[in-house]
């Protein structure tokens, strides 16, 4: 019990809510006080003892913290049963991840909690690798790429090239939505004859920016029963007919006919240049990152979505970004917003690479330029870039420090900056196995895609950095390995474009004309675990069904029923 309470009380529980958090022990240590009072206070004139009802348990608990409720394993065999309830197991998990939370991946509820929503298992008191269900799926007819990826709990959003290949059918560029859960193609729509080089998602649309200089917003409208679509987004334009998205070439998808909702455009704005990355804020505003047709970089534009006419642009090498060409840009895990942004810039004289912090809102924006890829760190005057760069949790930065040479030889390293402190001489680096193509941060740790060529086929492995158990330094472990099924060497090295995304839910991986999902699954050990508690039960379970449909897992030891347990009440008059 001790050690369940340890960890329980960890702070770093994958997408949990610290303000929720802070608020429960008030309440509950007042509801325990009063019940702990009642159960164990003496009887007087006039009282009587009462059963306390099952479902009234099931509430009191739900008022208590877990670590409360995993007190109660000692208190009686009652209690046992009750503190081990999935009910009770259920309501903590979804107050913890709400609906991010890994259910139909678990048996237990009160295993996946303890597991950290399944991405940190624990067994005997070690720590264990989560389990992933790796599926894959064709997007494109070669040649084509995937130029960039979001995975959230509802859906994949995924934007591709212009085909270079004319005679395939299908020349503009699109965007495939994929669901997380059966892997299957939702929808496809065409955009443009122009690549597609960026997305970003918000409450119900999707942000692209393209080499039109166009940035474009679609929503999310709802399908009904005649076919057509019905609009809850905002914004106005012709419906997607269901017929569009079936033409695809001669590529075999398989369609979710069943799609409770499609995308349909909202507006367009136009760009002075190239769009080649970009970011949704919670102002509702974007922020795009401009560029040249030879991807040099050519400014910022911060485009208000209710007033596109009032927009700002920061052109590269001004005064606004002190001097600074801006390469990329990324909001922190809490959410972008206008007030922090993360950008990588570089000098245009040394073409040094710095890690900058811009607050939108002030008329000289850039608040921090700490420099990273300076010959005073020891890195070559040209030729060392931050790419990919990827906002933590505030105030932290992490950029890949990419090599123009040996792209896929020696070691993968990313650089850490924390822009509380003035100097990046306090920089943390961390050292992969293998050189990094793509990495996100989620829930205090870094989840990179590094490619092995090591072996007879390329490989795609997943790497995790997480702070170590005993809370001095880093672990670093991979999670996953994926199998390319292309030939990556038609491609040159700069076009074997390979792109990551994570959320709760599991991860997703671009490469090629292919999509490889890993959705989070219940460990080996685990299922052993459950068998021997629910007697061999397991062999019905259903992963996917709804939890009221479940093998409810049986009590380590049953409830005595001899026992009286309950409150403390009133004798009737």
């Amino acid at each position: 019990s001790a050690a369940a309470a340890a960890v329980v009380s960890d702070g770093g529980l994958v997408g949990g809510s610290g303000a929720a958090a802070a608020a429960r022990p008030v309440v509950a240590g007042t509801v325990s006080s009063s019940l702990f009072a009642a159960w164990t206070g003496s009887p007087g004139a006039g009282r009587r003892w009462a059963e306390l009802p099952p479902d009234l348990g099931v509430l009191v608990c739900q008022c208590l913290t877990p670590g409360e409720v995993v007190l109660l394993l000692a208190a009686s065999r009652k209690m046992q049963a009750l503190a081990i309830s999935e009910e009770v197991w259920r309501f903590f998990c979804h107050w913890t991840w709400g609906r991010s939370a890994n259910l139909r991946a678990y048996h237990s509820a009160k295993d996946l909690f303890f597991d950290r929503n399944g991405w940190f298992p624990q067994h005997a008191g070690r720590r264990e690798q989560p389990a992933f269900d790796v599926q894959q799926l064709r997007l494109h007819d070669l040649p084509c790429l995937t130029m960039d990826l979001r995975i959230t709990d509802d859906e994949i959003i995924a934007v591709s090239e212009a085909p270079r290949d004319r005679s395939t059918g299908s020349c503009q560029a699109s965007v495939h939505i994929v669901d997380p859960g059966s892997c299957r193609l939702r929808e496809r729509f065409e955009v443009s004859n122009a690549t597609i080089n960026c997305c970003d998602v918000g409450p119900g649309l999707v942000c692209i920016g393209s080499d039109d200089s166009k940035v474009r917003l679609y929503r999310r409208s709802a399908s009904v029963d005649n076919g057509d679509i019905v609009n809850v987004g905002g914004g106005s334009s012709s419906a997607i007919s269901s017929g569009s998205r079936h033409s695809l070439g001669s590529t075999d998808f398989d369609f979710d006919d069943d799609a409770p909702y499609h995308y349909r455009v909202a507006c367009e704005y136009i760009c002075a240049s190239e769009v080649n990355d970009l970011r949704f804020a919670r102002e509702d505003a974007v922020i795009a990152v401009r560029t040249h047709q030879n991807r040099a970089p050519a400014g910022l534009d911060v485009i208000p979505l209710a007033r596109p006419d009032v927009r700002i642009s920061f052109p590269g090498g001004s005064w606004a970004t002190r001097g600074k060409f801006i390469h990329a840009l990324d909001g922190f895990e809490d959410g972008c917003s206008l007030s922090k942004v993360a950008c990588s810039g570089e000098h245009p004289m040394t073409s040094a690479f710095s890690a900058m912090l811009f607050d939108f809102r002030r008329s000289a924006p850039c608040v921090a330029d700490l420099p990273v890829t300076s010959q005073r760190r020891g890195h070559p005057p040209v030729g060392t870039m931050l790419w990919p760069l990827r906002a933590g949790s505030s105030p932290k930065v992490y950029a890949n420090l990419l090599h123009d040479e040996g792209r896929r030889q020696g070691r993968g390293t990313i650089a850490m900056v924390d822009f509380r402190y003035p100097s990046t001489d306090v920089c943390v680096r961390f050292q992969l196995p293998d050189p990094v193509d793509d990495f996100r941060c989620f829930g205090g740790s870094i989840y990179a895609a590094c490619t092995q060529t090591n072996g007879p086929q390329q490989r795609l492995a997943v790497h995790r950095c997480s702070p170590a158990a005993g809370g001095d330094g880093f672990d670093t472990e991979c999670l996953s390995t994926v199998v390319e099924a292309y030939n990556a060497e038609l491609r040159h090295p700069r076009e074997d474009l390979k792109v990551f995304s994570v959320c709760s839910r599991g991860f997703a991986i671009s490469y090629g004309d292919h999509l490889a999902l890993g959705t989070v699954s219940q460990p080996g050990f685990r299922a052993a675990d459950f068998g021997v508690r629910a007697g061999g039960a397991v062999r019905g379970f259903d992963g996917f069904a709804h939890p009221a449909s479940r093998v409810e897992a049986a009590p380590l030891t049953p409830p005595a029923p001899s026992r009286k347990m309950g409150l403390l009440v009133e004798e009737p008059s």
